[in-house]
């Protein structure tokens, strides 16, 4: 990492606030006491960064202070400064809907998942996921899930007893970004493109743009240790709840003319 992307993290990071200025002082002070202990470092620094650049990683490193990612045995302030962005930048407006796409390749077979979410109550939700072809689909208003069955052209619905929730397809990287344990790898260049490598706790590897810090790669090893699937996110944005943006969340609106069937013992599993 160049101390070009460091100051460009610091500066996408850092937004003015009333305490700025106490918190520059205090912690630059810390600083400064830090640097004269390693003076070769020191004189480096001198050279790279400017007053400006120094006072925005004052206020930086007191934000992860206080949010608690640069303590002791947490990563360093310009990789907790990376993880912060993508933390920030997978972090869903309320009132939207988001919409996912992501391709890759399982045992020689190509795949596709494809989901829209609504970001606030009742988190209404429509997904496509599989082998490309033969995609499962179904969705979930709050209170009642549809499975369309595209061989008999059927909706199978049945009441959903569990609670609302926004279980987006990237809640489990944003959790796993927020738990403390990510690694930032350096940067890496997949596909022409220049990206952050993040290993996540759970064996999860996440590629992160350099300039929005969006998940562009995922690379997820199997549960069998037979594999590891790259997934690509081709498609990562916020529409607007308009009407016509709501009918994507609903299988009914998206196959007007299916049959549906209410009979819960009559869906795929049994209605389980």
């Amino acid at each position: 990492m160049t101390m070009n992307d460091l100051e460009h993290d610091l500066k996408n990071l850092a937004e003015p606030q009333e305490a700025d200025e106490r918190l520059r002082l205090a912690v630059r002070a810390e600083l400064v006491e830090q640097l004269q202990l390693r003076p070769i470092r020191r004189r480096r620094m001198r050279l790279a960064l400017t007053s400006a650049a120094l006072a925005t990683a004052a206020i930086v490193v007191a934000i992860l202070a206080l949010v608690g990612t640069g303590g002791s045995g947490g990563p360093a302030p310009a990789d907790a400064a990376i993880i912060h962005l993508a933390i920030k930048a997978v972090s869903s407006p309320a009132n939207e809907i988001l919409h996912v796409r992501v391709d890759g390749v399982q045992n020689g077979t190509a795949i596709v998942g494809e989901w829209w979410q609504q970001t606030s109550p009742p988190y209404a939700s429509r997904g496509i996921k599989g082998e490309v072809g033969h995609q499962g689909e179904s969705s979930d208003d709050g209170h009642t899930t549809f499975e369309y069955d595209p061989s008999t052209n059927t909706i199978y619905e049945r009441p959903d007893a569990s609670p609302p929730t926004f279980t987006d397809p990237i809640s489990q990287i944003r959790e796993e970004l927020r738990n403390g344990d990510a690694q930032v790898e350096g940067v890496v260049v997949i596909g022409g493109a220049s990206l952050y490598k993040i290993d996540l706790p759970n064996g999860l590897v996440g590629y992160f743009d350099r300039n929005t810090y969006l998940p562009r790669y995922l690379d997820d090893p199997q549960r069998d240790g037979s594999d590891v699937v790259r997934l690509h996110v081709t498609t990562y944005e916020y529409l607007p709840l308009t009407q016509s943006n709501r009918a994507l969340l609903s299988v009914t609106a998206q196959h007007p003319g299916a049959r549906i069937d209410t009979n819960p013992g009559d869906a795929p599993g049994g209605g389980k």
